[in-house]
């Protein structure tokens, strides 16, 4: 018996990008307020997919340098606290919308619903560069995973942790393109949800009047 799919992982992908921009639509105009309303309406869904939840944490653990030398820069150059808490906040929701959209996408279903662009030349070009950046990021996931930082507060040791796990990175860049060939020339199908699909059109809705409002 195949593993036991949640509501939320059988939305179409085209409506998980829509999600996506429509996130970083509001990360980037968004005041206080909104920004605080769609963090808690994002992590109610996220109800539906309790799983998601260790993803937001292992997230915010990955990006955990960045904030660190964001506010250390930030408050060398003196911005304003209420600034970097605002922009803190916007990544946070940013980094949630991410893995509600893209947590619990698995490779069968991108390749299902990009059949058709897959056909062209374009969008056989786009779906590899997707799929390449997401193997990507999970090779940096996974190498902060595995080296976590001890005490590392300074703006060197941020960075060369930084510099680290790109040389790591790129040193597995054949087995990565190999993976991602295969991936793509295999034939899998997996379809879509209308319930899944009625619950993303809601939340994009829900979005879009936020922003309005």
């Amino acid at each position: 018996m195949g593993k036991r799919l949640s509501v939320l992982s059988e939305q179409h992908l085209g409506l998980r990008l829509l999600i996506l921009v429509l996130a970083l639509i509001a990360a980037i105009s968004a005041s206080w307020q909104k920004i605080l309303l769609l963090i808690g309406i994002f992590l109610s869904f996220m109800l539906l997919d309790c799983s998601l939840y260790k993803q937001v944490l292992k997230g915010l653990r990955v990006t955990l340098p960045f904030f660190t030398a964001y506010w250390i820069f930030g408050t060398i150059f003196k911005v304003q606290f209420p600034l970097m808490a605002l922009f803190t906040l916007k990544v946070i929701f940013f980094i949630l919308a991410g893995v509600y959209a893209l947590g619990n996408l698995n490779l069968g279903k991108v390749l299902n619903d990009t059949r058709f662009i897959r056909k062209y030349k374009w969008g056989r070009w786009l779906v590899h560069f997707g799929l390449a950046t997401s193997f990507y990021i999970q090779a940096y996931t996974a190498y902060f995973t595995n080296h976590k930082p001890e005490g590392k507060n300074t703006i060197g040791e941020v960075i060369d942790s930084m510099f680290e796990a790109g040389t790591s990175v790129l040193q597995k860049s054949g087995e990565i393109e190999e993976k991602l060939n295969l991936s793509i020339d295999s034939d899998q199908t997996h379809s879509s949800s209308p319930v899944s699909n009625m619950i993303a059109l809601l939340l994009s809705v829900i979005m879009i009047v936020i922003m309005i409002w």
